[in-house]
C-alpha cells in the first residue's frame, strides 16, 4: 500500500463515536446486573446446600462445612434487604446449627 492510499484509508469518526457509546453503554450496571448477581448467589447457595444434604443422609458431614455455610449464610444477608429471603437464611442458618450442636459444637 502506498503513502497516500493509508494516508487516504482512515476509519470514519461515526464508528469510532459508535464504539465509544456501546462501550460505556456496557460499562453502566443496570438492575439485570444486580438480579443476574442474585441469581448467581442462590444458585451458589443451593449447589452448598444440596452438597450437604448428601452429606447428612450418607453420615460424612464435615463440621467445616456446616460451619463455612453458616458463615456464607450470614454474608448473604447483608448482601439483599428482601425479608422472605431473610426468613429462608434464618431456616438454613437454624438446620445448620442444629447439625453442629448434633456434633458437640456449640455455633
Amino acid at each position: 500500500m502506498r503513502e497516500s492510499e493509508a494516508a487516504n484509508h482512515v476509519v470514519p469518526v461515526t464508528t469510532v463515536g459508535a464504539l465509544g457509546g456501546l462501550l460505556a453503554a456496557q460499562e453502566v450496571p443496570d438492575a439485570t446486573d444486580d438480579r443476574s448477581r442474585g441469581i448467581a448467589r442462590g444458585a451458589d447457595l443451593l449447589d452448598r446446600l444440596d452438597e450437604i444434604r448428601h452429606a447428612l443422609l450418607s453420615g460424612t458431614i464435615a463440621r467445616e462445612r456446616l460451619v463455612e455455610l453458616r458463615r456464607h449464610v450470614q454474608a448473604q444477608r447483608t448482601a439483599f434487604d428482601d425479608a422472605r429471603l431473610d426468613a429462608v437464611l434464618d431456616e438454613i442458618d437454624l438446620r445448620a446449627s442444629v447439625e453442629l450442636a448434633k456434633l458437640g459444637i456449640t455455633p
